[in-house]
């Protein structure tokens, strides 16, 4: 059976060239099963700005207390995903792009895993004014609280892309679309 990793970050801006990952979350599914879980908080090692802090609530002084350093939060992560499907929403436009680049920076080895876009998916198999993470999981009919945390993100989008799944499996696509 086909392992998926569905993954969510927190980062200190939009730039994956400039701005840093702060947290990282991850759930290994096998099938609809959860077979792992992974959490880490990154220390900073530049300013977290207001507009950002108000948007996760993550801060240097906590992070820094809490934190490891993105090398060795990175190569645990990747040791995680291993060679499974990784999942995530707006992961390819943005995500994903941040992991590389660290993975870059840190002349650690990339990673060639595929990747399944839930943002892409949404926007193929349902039909919506938003496809924003929220709007997707009210869709489904599923609360998403915590949002912009890594986790309460990961476990809904976890769910989101089993639903998406099986809408693929069981040819239920919105016929509109």
């Amino acid at each position: 059976m086909t392992d998926f990793t569905v993954f969510d970050l927190e980062t200190s801006g939009l730039n994956p060239e400039n701005d840093e990952i702060l947290e990282i979350a991850a759930l290994k599914l096998k099938g609809k099963d959860i077979a792992g879980r992974f959490e880490a908080l990154v220390q900073p090692t530049k300013a977290i700005s207001l507009e950002v802090e108000k948007v996760h609530g993550l801060n240097e002084i906590f992070l820094l207390v809490n934190g490891r350093s993105i090398k060795d939060v990175l190569s645990d992560f990747i040791d995680f995903i291993g060679d499974s499907i990784i999942v995530g929403h707006n992961i390819k436009e943005f995500d994903w792009l941040f992991v590389l680049n660290q993975l870059k920076k840190l002349s650690l080895p990339t990673s060639s895993n595929k990747l399944i876009d839930t943002l892409e998916l949404s926007r193929k198999l349902i039909n919506l004014p938003k496809y924003n993470l929220s709007e997707v999981a009210k869709y489904f009919n599923f609360e998403h609280n915590g949002a912009h945390r890594a986790m309460p993100d990961v476990e809904v989008n976890a769910k989101i892309f089993i639903e998406l799944m099986e809408m693929l499996l069981n040819k239920t696509v919105n016929p509109q679309i």
